[in-house]
C-alpha cells in the first residue's frame, strides 16, 4: 500500500534553476524505480526562498524507494519522514 513521505531540506544559497534540475533527476530516477516495480513519485515540490528550504511530498511503497530515487538521481540522500495528507482525511470524513 503507498503512503505519504516528506523529505524537508535547508539548502545552501541555490539557484532555481539548479533546483529545478534536481527536480527533474528525482521526476526520471521515480519513473525509473516505478518501471522496475517500485512505486513511487514526488507528488508536490515547494522551495521557500527566505529559508532555503525545499520540501517535496512523495507518495511510494516505502520510505527506502525515496531514498533510492535520491542515490539514482545523485542528490545526498535525506531524512524521509511519514506523512499524513489532512486534505484527504477530511475528504474522507465528509
Amino acid at each position: 500500500m503507498d503512503e505519504y513521505f516528506m523529505v524537508d531540506w535547508v539548502l545552501p544559497p541555490t539557484q532555481l534553476v539548479d533546483l529545478q534540475t534536481a527536480q527533474h533527476a528525482i521526476d526520471a530516477a521515480s519513473r525509473r524505480l516505478t518501471e522496475e516495480g517500485h512505486r513511487v513519485r514526488c507528488l508536490h515540490s515547494t522551495y521557500v526562498p527566505a529559508q532555503r528550504r525545499w520540501v517535496c511530498v512523495f507518495m511510494a511503497t516505502s520510505a527506502e524507494a525515496i531514498r533510492k530515487i535520491h542515490e539514482i538521481a545523485q542528490l545526498p540522500v535525506p531524512r524521509v519522514e511519514s506523512a499524513l495528507d489532512l486534505t484527504l482525511v477530511d475528504r474522507l470524513a465528509s
